[in-house]
């Protein structure tokens, strides 16, 4: 019987470190790419177009979006997801992490909440909105230093 669980355990482990290295490949395939680092953000993140990101958000939602023009993008998160719309996929609750990647599959992640951490290679657009009063974290893109996340809307370019 424990010999039996053991295996189990092993290949659960096998599985779910499979899906990550996975993804790793995507970001080689993905061009131009831009590194991106959220640490600690309260308020909006928007995620879109092509590579990967590992996504946490401590106590909120994330909402991973099929956009036009390929097939749906792989995701892999710790929750089941609920369907929103036909495009439209949402994680909520607390400690909600998901890991989004797709083979040149246009995507957005949309992440709303407290203590929101993401990282990854993108190659399209961040928008960061902070809330308005309290911590903002903080979020860094390239080799650049980090910094406080805007508190009005704000729109980055991803490439190299």
């Amino acid at each position: 019987m424990r010999h039996t669980a053991a295996l189990t355990l092993l290949a659960v482990v096998s599985l779910a470190g499979g899906s990550a290295a996975d993804a790793a490949p995507t970001t080689l395939r993905t061009p131009g790419a831009q590194s991106l680092e959220l640490r600690a953000g309260n308020g909006r993140a928007v995620v879109s177009r092509r590579g990967s990101l590992n996504i946490r958000v401590v106590s909120g939602r994330v909402r991973i979006i099929d956009l036009p023009g390929g097939p749906r993008p792989n995701r892999s998160c710790n929750r089941r997801g609920v369907r929103i719309s036909g495009v439209a996929v949402e994680y909520r609750g607390r400690d909600v992490r998901c890991l989004v990647w797709g083979d040149g599959r246009p995507w957005q992640a949309v992440m709303r909440g407290g203590g929101i951490y993401a990282s990854g290679k993108v190659l399209g657009s961040l928008t960061l909105d902070a809330v308005n009063v309290g911590s903002r974290g903080r979020y860094r893109i390239g080799s650049r230093d980090f910094r406080l996340w805007p508190r009005a809307p704000r729109t980055f370019v991803l490439r190299r």
